[in-house]
């Protein structure tokens, strides 16, 4: 047998391999182009959410085509009813406080990413261990061998990447800049790593579909940038936004067409990654961020470690196993075998 097989690969890890792509031009794009305004990224990424509107129009339409095509169905004397299910009901009925929570939530940590995207990447791998407890406290999924080995290296080498950029380079020197910074990232990871659980609850337990997800975060997004745009227009920043828009320049408009692009298509492939498999390979495509961060700073001691750690996150999904010292015994591969 050999040390290193592939597990279960599948049509539908195209969206996680297309978002990885997708997350590579998304981090280009907002780290070269896009101006460091906040205000207008949140409103950019609010219009993202809408863009949902188009598929979901076009799926509406070709249900209704078919819905049209088996109405006969219906006077048919073998027609069978769908038994009415009160719990099921409930369930659905209980689904929008759900939805509103993670709309605030994505709401709240995309504005500390946001507001955090241009001091680097500090935590961000700690995304993988605090979604492995979110996914097993809600979902009582197991972990096994090959699990915490994976996360306990994709941490350490994690480390040692914030070592070799210098975050703790003359840390006491710079404890009043780096402390808020530690605590804008490490809140961030935590509150994606739980909103992304929660989706995979909204669609597992609650029967709710992608398009209510993003249309509902739209809402959200949609409400509290407005009242956010308000209060800095009126209290903090009254001139903002005309200096923006007086130095604005036409090349900006297919910038901004292209963050508004890749940030609803990175959104959606996170949503049918997570649907169609578990938060924790959303980890692959959050890694091609760092990636194109450390590229772009020029840190190219840290493109090995990346890649290393991208090996052992394929490892903690599955995607790669290990056979040697049981590490694949326990995989959903090798428990389907037996």
């Amino acid at each position: 047998m050999a040390i290193i097989s592939f597990g279960k690969i599948d049509k539908k890890l195209i969206p996680l391999v297309v978002g990885c792509v997708i997350n590579s031009l998304y981090n280009i794009i907002l780290v070269k182009f896009v101006r460091d305004s906040l205000i207008y990224l949140l409103l950019f990424n609010t219009i993202s959410k809408f863009l949902i509107l188009i598929p979901f129009l076009i799926e509406k339409k070709n249900s209704n085509k078919f819905y049209s095509n088996n109405i006969e169905n219906i006077n048919n004397k073998n027609y069978i009813p769908k038994k009415y299910n009160i719990e099921q009901e409930k369930t659905i009925k209980g689904k929008w406080k759900f939805l509103i929570l993670s709309a605030v939530i994505d709401f709240i940590q995309s504005f500390i990413f946001l507001r955090s995207i241009y001091d680097g990447n500090l935590f961000w791998n700690l995304y993988i261990l605090v979604t492995s407890l979110f996914y097993y406290l809600m979902f009582k999924i197991k972990l096994y061998k090959h699990h915490y080995l994976s996360f306990i290296l994709i941490m350490l080498i994690g480390f040692i990447i914030d070592i070799s950029v210098g975050y703790f380079k003359n840390f006491s020197k710079k404890i009043d800049r780096l402390y808020p910074l530690f605590l804008f990232r490490f809140g961030r990871e935590i509150l994606n790593s739980f909103h992304i659980v929660l989706d995979k609850y909204i669609i597992e337990k609650k029967f709710g579909s992608i398009y209510e997800i993003f249309l509902s975060n739209g809402i959200i997004s949609l409400i509290l940038s407005a009242i956010f745009i308000i209060f800095t227009y009126f209290f903090l920043q009254p001139l903002y936004y005309e200096k923006y828009f007086n130095t604005f320049k036409n090349i900006e408009l297919l910038i901004i067409f292209g963050y508004i692009i890749t940030n609803f298509g990175l959104s959606l492939c996170i949503l049918i990654t997570n649907k169609n498999y578990t938060p924790c390979h959303i980890f692959i495509i959050y890694l091609f961020g760092p990636l194109v961060w450390y590229i772009t700073v020029e840190q190219y001691i840290s493109i090995p470690f990346i890649i290393l750690i991208l090996f052992f996150s394929l490892i903690f999904n599955e995607i790669i196993e290990l056979n040697f010292w049981g590490l694949s015994f326990n995989t959903k591969k090798n428990i389907i075998k037996s």
